[in-house]
């Protein structure tokens, strides 16, 4: 989108929000990176990039937090023509073991977040050429887990909800996609590991299933965030593209 491109990463801290954030900066573009680790944010937006780089504290499980980032955002950069959320949380646990307060916070950051995110950040975008809202969801949203319950309901939620602000905000010109990573290799993934055994039998298990022979990197799905967020993807809204190496193909 260009070196004059003002975007605000959500959960822009580490893993893919952090990939996401480096490479729009790297291209020119003028990133607001919001997340509950503030000090982590600030050290992502160090002066050696091309683009501006300003960054804030956001709780997406609050009510109030997310409109507070995108005020903040457009404040700091002047106007908005991307929001990209890829703040998550994850809790691995079997049925009988899933505490209700995990559950909420789980809907609360996974889908509330984003749904407030994106009510906040309308006006603004829809006065920039090329209005982007940006989703990440996850395979487990087609294929499940037996130990994400709350996170596999709440990735299918974003998905569905994709299609459904597409439609709302096409008139506003604002094209509204999701990515739906499968196995990238960050600390997200701790709890699944703590649950299943952090091992090399385990992993190699996993890896096994993946027909590319290996997890991706959070700087594979950021090269797709960062497509979606340009003018070369004006006519592609209500989509979710996956990014997995094979997996759900398999």
């Amino acid at each position: 989108m260009g070196a004059t491109t003002a975007a605000l990463v959500v959960g822009g801290a580490r893993g893919i929000g952090r990939a996401t954030a480096e490479l729009l900066r790297s291209r020119g573009s003028d990133v607001y990176v919001a997340d509950i680790d503030r000090r982590a944010a600030a050290a992502v937006v160090s002066p050696d990039a091309p683009g501006r780089g300003f960054s804030g504290y956001c709780d997406l499980g609050t009510t109030e937090g997310p409109a507070q980032a995108v005020h903040d955002a457009v404040a700091a950069l002047g106007r908005l023509d991307a929001l990209i959320v890829s703040a998550g949380v994850l809790v691995e646990a079997e049925l009988s073991q899933i505490k209700l307060e995990d559950w909420e916070r789980t809907i609360a950051v996974n889908l509330r977040g984003p749904f407030l995110l994106a009510q906040a950040a309308a006006v603004a975008l829809a006065q920039s050429r090329h209005g982007r809202i940006i989703l990440t969801a996850s395979t487990a949203a087609f294929r499940g887990g037996a130990g994400s319950t709350a996170y596999a309901a709440s990735k299918g939620g974003l998905v569905a909800m994709t299609r459904s602000l597409a439609l709302g905000l096409a008139g506003q010109r604002i094209c509204v996609n999701c990515v739906a990573p499968g196995w990238i290799d960050t600390a997200f993934n701790d709890p699944y590991w703590a649950r299943v055994g952090h091992t090399e039998d385990a992993r190699s298990a996993l890896t096994a299933r993946i027909p590319l022979g290996k997890q991706g990197a959070p700087a594979d799905v950021a090269a797709t965030i960062a497509f979606l967020a340009s003018p070369d993807a004006d006519y592609i809204t209500g989509q979710t593209v996956i990014v997995d190496g094979g997996l759900l193909a398999s």
